[in-house]
C-alpha cells in the first residue's frame, strides 16, 4: 500500500511540474485572446474582414513564436539535468554511494515526449471549448441567447479566445462555420512546444559537444607543443643561434 501511494504521489509530482513548465506559455495565449477581442471586436458591429483577420494571424504568430522561445529554453534546461542525472547514475557504485549534485532533479530530465505533453495542457483550453461551443452552435447563433450561452462565450474568449473568436466573428457574418473547427487549433500548441522543446535540447547538446572539441583540441596542442629547454643559465650551455 505504502509502494502504490508513493507512485500516485510521483505521478502528481511529475504532472505537476509539465504543468508549471506550460503555465508561461499558457498565459501568453490567453493574453493574446485577451488582446484580439479588443483589437477585432471594438466597433458596434462585428465582422470577418481584412482587418480581423490581419489581427488574428499577428496576434497568433506572435504568441506562438514566444511559446515556441519558451519551450526552446525548457528543452536546454532539461537535456543540462540529464547530463547532470547520466553523470550521477554513472559515478553510483554498489553501494548506492555516487555524486551529490543538489541541484539535479529527475522529474525535470529531457525526454522527448515531455515537450509534447506540455504542449498538452495548452491545449486542453480550446479543445474543451471547442466542443462546448460545437455542441451549442445553435444556441449561440440564436438571438435571443441565454445567459449561460453568454457565459460560455465569454470565458471562451477569455480561456481560448486566440482560437475561438475568428470563428465566432465568421459565425456572426453569417458564414456558419463549424465551432468544432475550434479543436483543431489545439494542434498549434502541441506541435510548437514538441518541436521548440526537442530543438532547444538538440543546441545545447551540439554546443556541449563543440566545447569539448575546443578543449581537446586545446589541450592536444599544448600536449605537442615543444617544451623549452633550461640550460641554467650558465656561459656556454646555450646553444647559439644559426645566423
Amino acid at each position: 500500500m505504502a509502494t502504490v501511494k508513493k507512485k500516485i504521489k510521483w505521478f502528481f509530482k511529475y504532472l505537476w511540474t509539465l504543468f508549471k513548465a506550460s503555465v508561461p506559455a499558457g498565459m501568453m495565449y490567453c493574453c493574446a485572446g485577451l488582446v484580439l477581442m479588443m483589437l477585432s471586436m471594438r466597433g458596434t458591429t462585428l465582422e470577418w474582414n481584412a482587418k480581423s483577420i490581419t489581427w488574428t494571424v499577428v496576434c497568433n504568430l506572435v504568441v506562438m513564436g514566444y511559446n515556441f522561445l519558451m519551450a526552446w529554453a525548457s528543452g536546454t534546461v532539461h537535456y543540462e539535468m540529464l547530463v547532470s542525472g547520466n553523470v550521477k547514475r554513472m559515478s553510483m557504485d554498489e553501494y548506492g554511494g555516487g555524486l551529490k549534485i543538489s541541484s539535479h532533479k529527475e522529474m525535470e530530465e529531457y525526454r522527448i515526449w515531455k515537450g509534447f505533453a506540455i504542449g498538452g495542457f495548452m491545449a486542453f483550453m480550446p479543445l474543451l471549448f471547442g466542443i462546448l461551443l460545437g455542441a451549442n452552435q445553435s444556441n449561440i447563433n440564436a438571438d435571443n441567447a441565454s445567459s449561460a450561452i453568454a457565459w460560455l462565450i465569454l470565458l471562451s474568449f477569455l480561456f481560448s479566445g486566440w482560437a475561438s473568436i475568428p470563428f465566432y466573428l465568421m459565425n456572426a457574418c453569417g458564414m456558419s462555420v463549424s465551432y468544432f473547427w475550434v479543436c483543431t487549433f489545439a494542434l498549434l500548441p502541441i506541435a510548437i512546444t514538441g518541436g521548440g522543446y526537442i530543438a532547444g535540447a538538440y543546441a545545447k547538446r551540439n554546443k556541449n559537444l563543440r566545447e569539448q572539441l575546443i578543449a581537446q583540441r586545446a589541450a592536444e596542442a599544448e600536449t605537442n607543443k615543444p617544451k623549452k629547454i633550461n640550460y641554467g643559465g650558465l656561459p656556454g650551455t646555450k646553444p647559439k643561434k644559426k645566423k
